[in-house]
């Protein structure tokens, strides 16, 4: 692998690992069992539905943008599809034509994110903002992004494995066990707990207020 393809697989990957990151805070926090949910909707269900969507709506550009042309406005784009041209490049026809296999499935598989990033996320589109079409945009769900991202470490581990002989279980990231999504939740849940206790004069009432003033 040249100094120039490295640079580029190595700021991809880059890219690909903080997508998974996110990806496995919002899974903690809303893909993993339904009394999670129930914590949610019981304490601040407003900013995590916010969160929520930040979230979804991160997903949607940044795998968005791993689909975008190798160029667009005379512009090199950080790509899939930049990265396979200079794989074929660099001479491995074999693999440049395997990549882009996976690479034809991941962009169907990232259509509908496609059109949201064009009309609503990145940019305004009138018709859609001003609902004057009555035709709403695709909705998006858990198991789309999952689909999307099998085929965006599949590409990757497929040059990682050619050129390093190694792989990265994207999918197998761990944040820190006490700052994770889990971990809010729990703060969460040890919140309602207080409450109760303080309803049970267990716990002075407002006794909590004297670690500091937040609105101050």
């Amino acid at each position: 692998m040249d100094e120039h393809l490295q640079k580029v697989f190595d700021r991809i990957k880059q890219e690909l690992n903080h997508i998974h990151y996110r990806w496995t805070l919002y899974r903690q926090m809303f893909g993993t069992n339904p009394s999670r949910i129930e914590l949610i909707n019981k304490t601040s269900s407003n900013i995590f539905a916010e969160f929520q969507w930040l979230v979804i709506d991160y997903m949607v550009m940044s795998l968005s943008k791993l689909t975008d042309r190798a160029r667009m406005g005379g512009n090199d784009n950080l790509s899939y599809h930049y990265l396979i041209e200079k794989v074929r490049a660099s001479g491995n026809k074999e693999l440049a034509d395997e990549l882009q296999i996976e690479l034809d499935e991941l962009t169907v598989a990232c259509e509908k994110f496609r059109e949201l990033r064009n009309k609503r996320v990145a940019h305004n589109d009138l018709v859609v903002a001003l609902d004057e079409d009555g035709s709403p945009l695709p909705g998006v769900s858990r198991a789309d992004i999952e689909a999307a991202l099998i085929h965006a470490r599949n590409i990757m581990n497929k040059v990682e494995l050619h050129f390093n002989d190694s792989q990265t279980l994207y999918e197998e990231i761990i944040p820190p066990l006490t700052n994770d999504g889990r971990s809010v939740l729990i703060w969460l849940q040890k919140g309602l707990m207080y409450e109760q206790l303080e309803d049970e004069g267990v716990i002075e009432r407002g006794k909590w207020r004297e670690l500091g003033d937040l609105d101050s």
